[in-house]
């Protein structure tokens, strides 16, 4: 198909370019569902050519995919409320007035990173941070996309739950979608995963580690927690995103099981937050874990106001479009071997244009 094609052609062109050594894209509209592999999954030490079934660090996509979407679960199981405080859940945490609401909307106040994230050296350490950190601005007067605030809904989600994040995030949400080769890591000696499946990212040189990342979480902060956090560590691979993709498009219902009640769909897809920018109607948005539409928009000009989409730092999105009737995910590794290449960040819009033109469900022919 025409339309395919020209897809494919602009992706072999951003691997010849240098945008990343490869990469996967599935596409889920009212015309099907297109898959597709492009370039290199691996450039050092020694090349590797791509296939579709390679698995890619999801970075912040975790966010959205495992930890909102756990959230979400409890909810939905009666388990807790948008506006309980954190502290109700993690008594350590020293800020009493954030919210749940506000941590999933990044307006609590936190500051976006841990200083110095990469020189921690125990999950231990970070945690003593993260429940005794400063705040960088006053609670729900900005909107800073906030690490922090995802870490800590991790920790809430297994405090609610009684189970490790990774393992309540497989039983109810993963295996519910089949999306059977999706899942965390745990960073162990006897590390027992196939890391030929993964694509590399960065060759890490500081005290904690001195490799070529693979198969082990790129982000600092998900590395020293072992592998398993609610803002980074998951991995997964495009035939598995676009069951999530499916759900969402369909309200909340997989191969003819409701997974999530289309009231729940409805209030993702509904803005929390504006940033306003001047005279300007397109601002800085965001819902519930996802940014909504929203200024700079990554799933292009032409995405529709019901638009939810995340980006992950490794090279990776997710898209999904209500009114257009399409969903799409690209994943690559854009940082290996090295994070300095930004190519990426102005293609993604691009491609998000060509997508909702060409695979959009308003499109009559």
């Amino acid at each position: 198909m025409d339309r395919v094609k020209g897809l494919d052609d602009l992706l072999n062109e951003a691997v010849k370019n240098g945008v990343f050594p490869g990469a996967n894209y599935v596409i889920v509209s009212k015309y099907g569902k297109y898959m597709n592999s492009f370039g290199k999954k691996a450039l050092i030490p020694n090349e590797e050519d791509n296939s579709i079934e390679t698995l890619y660090d999801m970075a912040s996509c975790t966010k959205v995919l495992s930890t909102t979407s756990c959230i979400m679960k409890l909810l939905e199981m009666g388990k807790l409320r948008l506006y309980d405080s954190v502290s109700q859940y993690i008594p350590q945490f020293i800020h009493k007035d954030i919210l749940i609401w506000d941590l999933l909307t990044h307006s609590s106040g936190l500051p976006a990173d841990v200083h110095r994230a990469a020189r921690l050296k125990s999950k231990e350490e970070l945690l003593e941070k993260i429940f005794n950190v400063e705040l960088k601005y006053e609670r729900l007067t900005n909107v800073v996309y906030s690490d922090i605030g995802f870490i800590l809904l991790g920790l809430i989600v297994e405090k609610v739950s009684g189970m490790a994040l990774d393992e309540f995030a497989k039983k109810f949400v993963f295996d519910p979608l089949e999306m059977f080769n999706t899942g965390f890591n745990r960073i162990k000696p006897d590390m027992d995963v196939d890391i030929m499946k993964y694509a590399p990212t960065e060759k890490r040189s500081d005290e904690i580690v001195n490799e070529i990342l693979r198969g082990k979480v790129h982000d600092e902060k998900a590395y020293i927690m072992g592998g398993v956090a609610g803002h980074a560590g998951l991995f997964s691979c495009v035939e598995d995103i676009s069951h999530y993709i499916e759900m969402i498009l369909n309200d909340g219902v997989y191969n003819g099981k409701q997974f999530f009640s289309k009231a729940t769909i409805d209030l993702l897809f509904t803005p929390q937050v504006r940033v306003p920018k001047g005279v300007s109607l397109d601002c800085t948005q965001r819902g519930l874990g996802w940014i909504v539409k929203g200024d700079f928009c990554g799933a292009g000009d032409l995405a529709s106001p019901e638009t939810i989409h995340h980006t992950g730092f490794t090279g990776t999105n997710v898209c999904i479009d209500r009114i257009n009737k399409v969903g799409f995910s690209i994943l690559s590794n854009r940082v290996h071997p090295s994070r300095s290449n930004t190519l990426l960040i102005p293609l993604r819009a691009r491609l998000g244009n060509y997508i909702i033109a060409n695979f959009g469900g308003r499109n009559e022919y």
